[in-house]
Order: structure tokens, then sequence, then C-alpha cells
């Protein structure tokens, strides 16, 4: 571990990318980036394993720190318990002008890809997530301006993206936000594509399908103490055979309300097929004003079509509703 913390030093030191041969290599801590370039040569082909399920993390921090072309693994997990950043896969920590590309998560504790302590100016691309304990890309504590794209998130431990903005302290909302063209659910255990508080966030031709909670899922969370959400757009995405879990039988698209208020959500050209028990939910006793759907195609066959219980809903030349 200690090497590849020295080497990651030097390289900075030297102005120098930081370049990992094919190979398996153990990581027994936590691997920090901090404003270099680390490249290995191939997801399949560069291997760092992580041989301490409670701190194996690697950590990404500075300006311009780049991980490319490598797999990341846990030996073994253990418990998502207190959700520690140390046991997920890759931790940005308020890291400007980032990027992980072609990158392999493969098991975490926690976490597969997390983004916080107000991380800006990022993109997260051509990525393969899968099996961990908690969210597989999750953004939060104020970061501001990421594009997520081209990913693939499978059989992860909760949200596959997630977008999420506590109440907490000083902190913005998670804001400016780009999710596109990404291939998420097979099996994840809770939402697709969520914004739990958020503003101006993007969602657009991406696949969800295969989740045991919504596939698509926009809202102010009472128990979680989050903050609102505004100026959020869901463009031409497939939404397929999402909210398989009973008792709770969400819908494949939900916008639900405890607490706050949400504003300005439009669902445009959406393709929402097969709900496991609903099609289209917009839900909650908190303040839902304009919700609007425009031009999307339901395809329903099990429960209702649509349950809008709250909210200024705008209809708009939409299919099977």
């Amino acid at each position: 571990m200690n090497a590849f913390n020295t080497a990651a030093k030097a390289a900075k030191a030297q102005g120098k990318t930081l370049t990992i041969p094919a190979g398996e290599f153990t990581l027994s801590g936590i691997f920090v980036i901090d404003g270099i370039k680390v490249v290995g040569a191939g997801k399949s082909a560069t291997v760092l394993a992580s041989t301490n399920p409670e701190n194996g993390s690697i950590d990404l921090k500075g300006d311009k720190a780049e991980l490319r072309n490598l797999k990341h693994e846990y030996k073994t997990t253990v418990p998502r318990g207190n959700g520690s950043h140390e046991k997920n896969s890759i931790t940005v920590r308020s890291a400007t002008n980032f990027v992980i590309d072609n990158v392999h998560v493969s098991k975490s504790s926690t976490a597969g890809i997390m983004i916080t302590y107000g991380a800006a100016n990022g993109t997260v691309t051509n990525n393969l997530v899968e099996n961990t304990g908690a969210d597989g890309i999750h953004m939060t504590n104020s970061v501001n301006s990421m594009t997520v794209e081209n990913n693939v998130v499978r059989g992860v431990g909760d949200d596959c993206i997630a977008v999420v903005s506590y109440k907490d302290g000083a902190d913005l909302p998670v804001r400016n936000i780009t999710i596109r063209g990404n291939d998420v659910g097979y099996n994840s255990k809770a939402r697709g594509i969520s914004v739990v508080g958020g503003t101006d966030v993007l969602i657009e031709n991406n696949k969800v399908q295969e989740t045991q909670m919504a596939g698509v899922y926009i809202s102010v969370e009472g128990s979680y103490n989050t903050q609102n959400v505004d100026r959020v757009k869901v463009n031409n995405n497939t939404i397929n055979h999402t909210g398989i879990q009973e008792p709770q039988n969400h819908p494949n698209v939900l916008v639900y309300a405890s607490q706050g208020v949400i504003d300005n959500v439009e669902f445009n050209n959406n393709m929402i097929t097969n709900g496991a028990h609903r099609g289209i939910g917009v839900w909650g006793d908190a303040t839902i004003k304009n919700i609007t759907f425009r031009q999307n195609t339901l395809i329903n066959t099990n429960g209702a079509a649509t349950t809008f219980s709250n909210g200024i809903i705008k209809l708009i030349d939409n299919i099977g509703f």
C-alpha cells in the first residue's frame, strides 16, 4: 500500500502520470490520488484488489485527478453499517475537474463511486459498477457540475445512480448534474435513477430495468431530511419493469414529497413499460407544484396506469395515460 501512495506522491512532484501495468496488485488501505493521473492497462487487465473491507477506498482529491482503465475490487466485504466512505470503492473528496473513466468497480461494502464534499466539474464515464453494498454512483454534499455518462450499473445494494441533498448545515443542493446514456438496474435493490433533493438535473437517454423500487424517483424525503427539488428534466429514457418489491409496489416512475417542495419537473418523450405494479405516481402530502408529462408512452399492464394524488399535473400528448 505504501508503495502506491509513495509512487503517487512522486508522480505529483514530477508532474507525471502514474501508469500501472497489467496484473493484479494488492491494496491494504486507502490509495490517495491527489491531482494526478492514474492509468491502468485496461479494466480487465489491471486489477487493484483491496484486502481490508473496512479501509479500501481509492480517494480522489485536488485538481485534475484522473482514474482510468483499471478494475478495483474488494476481496471481501462487510455490512454497510454506518456507510463509512473508507468502505467505498472510489471516493471523490472535494476534487475539481476530475475524471473517472473506463473503471470496473467490483464489490464494495458501501458505495461504488461516491462523489462528495463539494466536488465540482467532474466526469464519470464508461464505467462498470456492480455488486456494491450501497448506491452504485452517489452525488451529495454540495456537489456541482457533474456528467455521469455511458456507465453500466448493475446488482447494486441501493440506488443505481443517485443525487441526494441533505439539509445539513450550510450545504448547497447538489446541482447542475447530467445523467446521460447509462444502462442501470439488473436486480439492483432500490431505485434506478433518483433525485432526492437537488436542482438543475438532466436525466436523458438512459435505460432503467429490473429495480426493486421505482425506476426513476424524484423526491423530497422527510425521513432523511432532504432539500427541495427544482428544475429536473427526464427526457428520452426507457424505463422497463421496475418497482418489483412488495409491499411498496412502486410505479415505474414516482414523484414523492413528504416534506418541502418539488417544482418544475418535466418528463418528455420517455418510454415507460411493464411496471411490476403500477405505471406512474405523483404522491405525498407535502408541496408538489408543476409536474409536466409531455409526449411520453406508457404501456402498463399491472395496476393503475397513473396515480396522481398531488401536484399541478400537466399532461401534453402522452400515450397510454
